[in-house]
């Protein structure tokens, strides 16, 4: 019987070693653009649909204004190929890649109009049927 405790007491006292000299170690992720997403990811993404060009073609249409360089299209047409990049960007970059489309240099030089803009844009996945809610444009300038 004394055995018995002595090799209890010891598998007690070689458990308790194995459990302090166990670490534990806990992770947050703060990746705001979801999981196995970065900001490098919805970048590439963005650079394959032109820094959403339809969507910025749309705006300035909506605007009043036209791009010099862009061909003569309808407004509609602009805002179906918006919504085709958009949805090609993907859920998760859709936001983050409207806020870089317009911290593109042509945007920053419209300080009368932002404010429209910035309305306009953070409207664009709903419009086209993609998300329920608006993008949050406040932080749109880095």
């Amino acid at each position: 019987m004394a055995r018995f405790s002595i090799v209890f007491a010891a598998v007690g006292v070689l458990l308790l070693v194995a459990e302090a000299s166990t670490i534990t170690t806990t992770t947050f992720e703060e990746n705001p653009y979801g999981r196995g997403r970065t900001e490098s990811d919805c970048y590439q993404q963005m650079m394959q649909e032109e820094m959403l060009s339809h969507c910025g073609m749309y705006l300035m249409t909506n605007l009043g204004q036209r791009m010099p360089s862009s061909p003569r299209m309808r407004e509609e047409d602009h805002k179906q190929l918006c919504c085709m990049q958009l949805r090609n960007v993907g859920e998760r970059c859709m936001c983050p890649g409207i806020k870089m489309m317009l911290n593109q240099p042509m945007w920053r030089m419209m300080d009368q109009s932002m404010g429209q803009v910035m309305n306009m844009a953070q409207n664009l996945p709903m419009e086209c049927n993609l998300m329920s809610q608006p993008c949050q444009m406040r932080d749109a300038w880095y």
